[in-house]
């Protein structure tokens, strides 16, 4: 039985096979196994799951090929649009695109191509979840929150379990409880609900 991730590199190959533009290079289960690939094969732009069910993440991934080898362009696809995720994979990984699994052949093909030709692509959903993360961390600066908090206070909002939360960021859930304690400390709130009105008064969210 296939697993979600081989399912992806599936769906993406069937999406390229037809096109002459492109030349699928090389494909891997594990981020592990691309870095050696990467070393032995010419690639132009990589394409990555954030979530890789094994071994080092997509985040991770990203920001050794950035390190090391600097030429490769990199592109995200990810059921995820959390503007944590995204500012991540935008701000330190230095990604070159990032469109949602969902996306369609002509998006991905969009995509690809503006990267080779030198461009950057963010789809518009990835665009606008960034730019709320983007208000969310200014607007709170004076709270003296943490970069990790702001990205939990974002999944609270959207009523994530503290296990979505953990496996969105990376983090135990024992971690997670604890920045909650913390937010709801800082912003002198009781529990979600209170929060939840604490975010929307100071506009915090469109």
């Amino acid at each position: 039985m296939l697993d979600d991730h081989q399912i992806v590199i599936d769906g993406l190959k069937l999406l390229l096979q037809d096109n002459t533009k492109f030349n699928i290079a090389a494909e891997a289960n594990t981020a592990e196994d691309m870095l050696v690939l990467l070393g032995q094969v010419k690639i132009d732009v990589l394409l990555t799951d954030i979530t890789i069910p094994h071994g080092m993440n997509g985040y991770d991934l990203s920001l050794t090929v950035k390190r090391k080898m600097p030429h490769i362009k990199i592109l995200a696809l990810s059921m995820s649009e959390e503007g944590a995720t995204i500012a991540r994979m935008i701000e330190d990984a230095k990604i070159d695109g990032y469109i949602p699994k969902a996306s369609g052949q002509k998006e991905l093909l969009t995509a690809i191509e503006t990267i080779v030709s030198g461009g950057t692509y963010f789809s518009r959903p990835v665009l606008q979840q960034y730019e709320i993360f983007k208000k969310i961390r200014t607007d709170n600066e004076f709270l003296n929150l943490t970069a990790r908090e702001l990205q939990i206070i974002e999944c609270i909002i959207k009523h994530y379990s503290n296990k979505k939360i953990a496996d969105e960021l990376y983090i135990s859930e024992r971690t997670v409880e604890t920045h909650r304690k913390n937010i709801y400390r800082k912003t002198n709130t009781k529990g979600e609900a209170s929060l939840m009105q604490f975010v929307k008064e100071h506009k915090l969210i469109n």
